[in-house]
């Protein structure tokens, strides 16, 4: 390890683990995010006579992967993945042969070509390793059919042996991988507890307390590099280009960038260029930056194995580093919601394998999208396997291979014993979540707790054990509404030293985080902050169609809004019902059948189609909001108002 590696001692656990894979011991190692868990099997793939296949979900980082490796094993690894011609592929796989390579990292999916398996077998691979196994496991948090033909796979390949590596299982989901891999494992636990690692959980109430507590943590006189997780890809960019409007080095981050892009904000994020990184959560993954001093969470993540895989990306170093998880009530709405929804229905099972069914034994994907459109078709082909409906064997090119046995008499039972077993699996998953945010217990102590481990507290490093002094958020007062709106906007809108857009106005005027910088010095910041934002919208665009605002385009192309002075303004009134966002209307009418539906009550029962039209129209963010809706009374708002507010946000 020292020639290699330049290290003079091992980690926790890491040489139980190179004892065991260079013994020939199938092992499975679970350790946490930084504990070191690639360089036991490098080590190990160094110390075997044979060649060591690595199988990495992370196709994009595989060559990132090999080129960071030590110099001294780096001439010896090698990888193999889509972006490779054939005739590039089968000259690294010549290398492995001529015992040139010994270290080749692939794809699990890559497993299906037979040819691929074949070569291997000839090569006499050794050791097989697993990277993130815990995917092979279909009541886990992150299952991957291809991960199911491992088991197969290792057959072909003359049963090497088996090491298995994740920082996310517990005692259960490990047992699902022994199972689901055909072996028996030895396993190595290293504790999940990292001391050097703050938990902090902050309960806010809307998209702006959020931004409040942000620009609090990013903005002031913290150092080092933070990652921002948010749920969506437009949230990355608003929260991005907030931070920035108030000081902080921040870049966004998700998969719908260019390729260049994503590439430019990964280096300046590990060279320093930028201090913070807004991400959804693919970000962080295989990404070399030891000293992240802050993670933070915006929104729930599915899960408390995602929970401690994404802040455990903190601290790596093992200096003290603080993570951070902003939830809401709504957000815990939204995130059961999705987690049921992302359980597929028995017609959409049903609808696929009558499609895998009439096409025989080989099938595109893609000729399955029009049987269920909303889902993988791979994983729901990997649900009927569970159920023994279908047989997935090695694809022929882009096509899957699938043999049909006789269906058996209880298939139906079947489908239904797995979908109510995933749905059970889901909700689980989604409810332990929320009650750690919830909980006024140690935050070490449940996570701990939850991966099968004793531990003692107060941990002294997390919110509930040591808790910091509350960050007061929101205006002292806020000011009464102007006795006239529409003069009021208009005077702050001819007042403006740079002329703003539409959005920037509302955020101006309501007195947001979201205002620019210039804006936010002026008199007009926050004189309408007594009404919702859907209101300030609303009487922006009153303004507009009366053409006491108009819309023009400044040299440097942006559109903004300039006042004329001249032109009589409208009396803006209470907020109309004519007024309401139709989409926002159309959501809220397909989550009252869903309610209605569950309840087992008529829709209308649940609420009205006027209530529905106002809700879309005023948009309310809070209880209290909520209450001064038309139909919402204290038993419907304490039996509906996180599901009304849910909807809404994620409409907004």
């Amino acid at each position: 390890m020292r020639e290699l590696f330049g290290f003079d001692a091992f980690r926790p656990g890491q040489e139980q683990v190179v004892r065991a894979a260079v013994a020939g011991r199938d092992t499975l190692a679970l350790m946490p995010t930084g504990s070191g868990k690639s360089l036991t099997y490098q080590l190990a793939a160094m110390l075997r006579a044979e060649p060591t296949l690595v199988l990495s979900p992370l196709i994009a980082l595989m060559k990132d992967q090999v080129d960071k490796l030590p110099p001294a094993i780096a001439p010896t690894a090698t990888f193999v993945n889509s972006s490779l011609s054939a005739t590039e592929t089968s000259s690294r796989l010549a290398e492995v042969a001529a015992g040139k390579k010994r270290l080749v990292y692939a794809a699990p999916e890559r497993l299906r070509q037979a040819g691929f398996v074949k070569t291997l077998r000839e090569l006499g691979i050794g050791l097989v390793v697993v990277d993130e196994v815990h995917c092979v496991s279909m009541w886990g948090h992150d299952f991957r059919p291809d991960y199911l033909f491992i088991r197969r796979a290792l057959e072909e390949l003359g049963d090497p042996t088996l090491l298995g590596m994740t920082a996310t299982a517990t005692p259960e989901t490990a047992s699902a991988i022994s199972e689901a891999l055909g072996r028996e494992l030895e396993i190595v636990h290293t504790s999940v507890v990292r001391p050097n690692l703050r938990y902090d959980v902050e309960t806010v109430s809307n998209a702006e307390d959020r931004l409040e507590v942000l620009v609090d943590r990013l903005g002031g006189a913290t150092s080092g590099s933070a990652i921002v997780y948010a749920r969506s890809r437009r949230s990355t960019e608003e929260l991005a280009r907030v931070l920035r409007s108030h000081g902080v080095r921040a870049e966004h981050y998700h998969a719908g960038m260019e390729s260049r892009d994503r590439t430019r904000v990964q280096n300046e994020f590990v060279t320093g260029q930028a201090q913070t990184v807004v991400a959804t959560t693919a970000f962080g993954m295989g990404i070399d930056k030891p000293d992240v001093r802050l993670v933070c969470l915006v929104n729930y993540p599915d899960s408390l194995e995602s929970y401690v895989q994404q802040v455990g990306r903190a601290g790596r170093d093992g200096a003290p580093s603080e993570t951070l998880l902003l939830a809401s009530p709504g957000d815990a709405v939204s995130l059961r919601r999705f987690a049921i929804s992302d359980v597929p229905s028995p017609e959409e099972l049903r609808s696929v394998y009558r499609a895998v069914r009439n096409a025989g034994e080989a099938i595109d994907p893609d000729e399955l999208a029009a049987a269920a459109p909303d889902r993988d078709p791979r994983v729901l082909i990997g649900m009927l396997e569970q159920s023994g409906l279908l047989r997935r064997g090695f694809d022929h090119g882009r096509r899957m291979q699938v043999e049909l046995p006789p269906a058996p008499d209880d298939a139906t039972e079947r489908v239904e014993l797995l979908l109510e077993r995933a749905r059970h699996a889901a909700e689980a998953r989604a409810d332990r979540i929320i009650a750690f945010a919830e909980s006024d217990s140690c935050r070490h102590g449940q996570v701990a707790e939850h991966f099968g481990e004793q531990f003692s507290a107060p941990c002294g490093a997390c919110d509930v054990c040591s808790p910091r002094t509350a960050f007061p958020r929101g205006p002292a007062l806020v000011p009464s509404l102007p006795a006239d709106v529409a003069t009021a906007i208009v005077l702050a809108v001819e007042a403006f030293q740079w002329p703003l857009g539409r959005r920037s106005l509302v955020a101006t005027l309501r007195g947001s985080l979201k205002a620019p910088p210039s804006a936010r010095r002026s008199t007009a910041y926050g004189i309408l902050a007594a009404a919702s934002e859907a209101d300030v919208r609303r009487w922006v665009h009153a303004l507009e169609d009366s053409g006491a605002l108009v819309e023009t385009t400044t040299p440097d192309g942006y559109r903004v809004l300039v006042a004329q002075a001249d032109v009589p303004r409208p009396q803006l009134g209470p907020l109309a019902i004519a007024d309401a966002d139709d989409e926002i209307v159309e959501r809220l009418r397909q989550w009252r059948l869903e309610r209605s539906r569950e309840d087992g009550v008529p829709a209308f029962v649940v609420f009205h189609d006027s209530t529905l039209r106002e809700l879309a129209a005023v948009q309310p963010q809070s209880h209290g909001e909520l209450a001064a809706i038309k139909g919402l009374g204290p038993a419907k708002l304490e039996r509906y108002g996180n599901d009304l507010l849910a909807v809404i946000e994620a409409a907004s």
